[in-house]
């Protein structure tokens, strides 16, 4: 498509939910708890669940038309259930995800959201986040640096099968952390793991790990926690219809069509006693909101995942589904790459900054599902620099700025998808609310399913989202001059020296304030405009019970191990 003025553009998608501000959902805050003990006892997994792990290591909705009940309240309490969970039954889910060219099993490469819902119940990882972002033991039961972080002993978890019956040792640790740092592999999980010097790393029995750093690191769960880092199999480098899949999470593989659906069923090895409940699970995978909206009230699905904003608010009294938010949102942002004209300039990027109303965005956009951001990543995460002031709509300094940059009545193209929801409404209204700094942006909608192989990271003007998790992972991933995804083109070796140290140090006190000076950079002089996060929402038919509302990425989120029928 191409680019078209964004007041036409305003026209032909019909956004009067502009013109509505629904009551913003009431939001219980979320803080990180600094954690100074070091292990996971040995005991039960549910009663260790919210035990801290290490030392210094993790330092640092509304209920819609349920039958037999009226008016709104949390979904967190909507699913509070007097019977025991009971076993069989076939789960339907659906949610976006990759193209069939795109559409893989393997782990260590799945990076959709779909992608990521079918490995989250294949396989399990050593650690993950809670949903308040406090560490959740998985697969490892304790974590242990020395006395600087160069070295972590990892001790797992005892009883764990593969679905094939195999039992779950310290080999396949060593190898799934070599696989995923092999470079001719060139997977996205290296850059969480990078500091990991394999050759030097070992197995000290079959239930211990020692893996050796290459530089200190203060946070090594947090980094293991990260999307892709999975527990495989020892020796396995395939996965698809002649290679399946083998974990040691709750389903087990039973068959794929890329782009279209994979079927799981029970895993009866699992480690987790007594789960999981339903018999299978098909998630399908559908680009386009108000077709996966469509699968659910038609009876062909049981969840959809991520519900558009106006979705949600249309569908209350709906007695067909419950919705459920996130308690954490997942951040969306307009993107420049640094390196591109004109947003090579510092003050065109600061008057780009100025000329977005977020709260505008927050409650017309989300309907109040959300709440503003301060273009940094990790809101509601440890180290997040909350005490940054919050950057204000001012068009009439972001004009000025413009002024002394040269550069009055700025043309830009901001290039969007229907890919999340929000996105091409975000950008419409940005449009508009830019109209008062002489800014004339541009929308381009591109095609939802060649959005992110053609678009994204091509264009110099984009939109991206991600899920909540720790500040280490985030800057790995798209900040480090070569993250395999940075997005804005922040490529600054000495801040890269300066998070080196951060993330090495291990004091807490001094690691935060190292971290809010590496915030106070990237909020000052960086390529992101992160005007909102956003509650990640999912659909749930009054079939389904234990259902737990997550956000996206932590432990819960597309978790089907508790969900019965």
């Amino acid at each position: 498509m191409s680019p078209v003025p964004a007041a036409r553009a305003l026209a032909e998608f019909s956004l009067s939910p502009f013109s509505l501000l629904c009551s913003a959902l009431s939001h219980i805050p979320y803080v990180y708890k600094e954690l100074s003990v070091a292990v996971f006892a040995d005991k039960d997994p549910q009663a260790v669940a919210r035990r801290s792990l290490l030392k210094g290591a993790f330092a640092g909705a509304v209920l819609l038309g349920v039958p037999g009940l009226a008016g709104c309240r949390s979904s967190t309490t909507a699913d509070a259930q007097s019977v025991s969970p009971r076993r069989g039954g076939n789960l339907r889910v659906v949610i976006s995800g990759a193209s069939s060219t795109d559409d893989v099993l393997d782990p260590h490469l799945a990076g959709s959201w779909g992608g990521g819902a079918v490995a989250k119940n294949i396989f399990d990882k050593l650690v993950a986040h809670d949903n308040d972002l406090t560490p959740r033991p998985r697969l490892a039961e304790k974590l242990e640096p020395n006395t600087d972080g160069t070295v972590w002993t990892i001790r797992l978890r005892q009883g764990v099968t593969w679905h094939d019956g195999k039992p779950l040792t310290a080999a396949d640790v060593l190898w799934s952390v070599k696989r995923i740092l092999d470079p001719g592999n060139k997977l996205p999980a290296a850059a969480d793991l990078k500091m990991v010097d394999i050759a030097a790393s070992r197995a000290v029995d079959d239930n211990t790990v020692e893996l050796r750093m290459t530089q200190p690191i203060a946070d090594l769960g947090a980094l293991l926690a990260g999307w892709y880092v999975y527990v495989v199999q020892n020796g396995t480098n395939a996965f698809d219809r002649k290679h399946p899949p083998i974990g040691t999470g709750p389903f087990r593989y039973d068959s794929w069509a890329p782009g279209e659906r994979t079927r799981l069923v029970r895993n009866d090895r699992y480690w987790e006693a007594g789960k999981p409940y339903v018999d299978s699970v098909e998630i399908i995978l559908a680009a386009e909101a108000d077709a996966r909206l469509n699968v659910l009230l038609s009876g062909q699905a049981d969840i959809v995942h991520e519900l558009s904003y106006v979705q949600a608010k249309a569908q209350r009294g709906n007695q067909a589904l419950t919705v459920h938010a996130s308690p954490v949102g997942t951040f969306h942002s307009f993107n420049m790459l640094i390196d591109r004209e004109p947003f090579n300039d510092p003050k065109v990027r600061e008057a780009l900054k100025l000329a977005v109303d977020r709260e505008a965005i927050v409650e017309s956009v989300f309907f109040g599902y959300g709440e503003v951001g301060n273009d940094l990543y990790g809101k509601g995460a440890p180290h997040y620099a909350a005490a940054i002031p919050q950057r204000a709509y001012d068009p009439d300094k972001a004009r000025a700025l413009l002024r002394a940059a040269g550069k009055e009545n700025l043309r830009v193209t901001l290039h969007t998808a229907d890919v999340t929801p929000g996105y091409v409404q975000s950008a419409l209204l940005f449009a508009e609310q830019a109209k008062k700094a002489g800014i004339t942006i541009e929308v381009s909608k591109s095609a939802a399913d060649s959005y992110w192989s053609d678009v994204y990271l091509k264009q110099p003007f984009t939109q991206t989202g991600w899920g909540s998790y720790a500040l280490e992972w985030f800057y790995g991933q798209a900040l480090l001059s070569d993250a395999r995804s940075n997005e804005t083109a922040w490529r600054r070796p000495a801040w890269d020296r300066k998070f080196a140290t951060a993330r090495g140090t291990l004091d807490p006190s001094r690691r935060e304030q190292r971290y809010a000076e590496l915030q106070q950079e990237l909020w000052a002089d960086g390529g992101y405009i992160i005007h909102s996060y956003a509650k990640w929402l999912d659909g749930v038919s009054p079939r389904v019970h234990g259902f737990k509302a997550a956000s996206v990425a932590t432990d819960d989120w597309c978790s089907y191990r508790d969900v019965w029928m």
